[in-house]
């Protein structure tokens, strides 16, 4: 049973703040589409309020040449920390995963910021492959956000 239980992680580092990037995840995150648009092709609040605990959103992504459609749920927001947890409920990932989180958080460092991404998962059965490939995108829109919001 362990070895369906995982996560996987990736840093990357940027020239923007950490609270600046922080800010679009948290706040703003539909600017993504605009953006990173080869990655990130729709991102809509469906309940709540942007970042807030409990307010869920629905993303269309391109993953390995394919759009892909999620919905999530704000887990916990910390702006004292620039992170931001969500669980999927809806989407694509849970023909694969009973539990899928990603947790993104940005440390400043220097005048730019180190993003850590962590995601969480339990794999349906033992034939879902791990999803390193998950990660690719994340870093992709991660470092063409710090690049646009240090444009300025």
């Amino acid at each position: 049973m362990s070895s369906l239980i995982g996560k996987v992680e990736a840093d990357v580092e940027i020239s923007a703040s950490a609270e600046q990037f922080y800010g679009v995840f948290c706040s703003t995150p539909s600017q993504l589409c605009s953006i990173s648009p080869d990655v990130i092709q729709a991102c809509d609040l469906l309940d709540g309020d942007w970042g807030n605990l409990g307010s869920i959103t629905q993303w269309s992504y391109v993953h390995d040449g394919e759009t892909k459609v999620v919905k999530l749920i704000v887990e916990s927001a910390d702006s004292a920390n620039n992170s931001i947890t969500n669980r999927v409920i809806e989407g694509n990932l849970k023909n694969e995963f009973s539990s899928f989180t990603a947790k993104i958080e940005a440390t400043q460092k220097g005048e730019g910021s180190q993003v850590h991404l962590t995601l969480g998962y339990i794999k349906l059965n033992e034939d879902i492959e791990h999803p390193e490939t998950l990660l690719e995108p994340g870093i992709q829109v991660f470092k063409v956000l710090g690049s646009y919001l240090t444009q300025a």
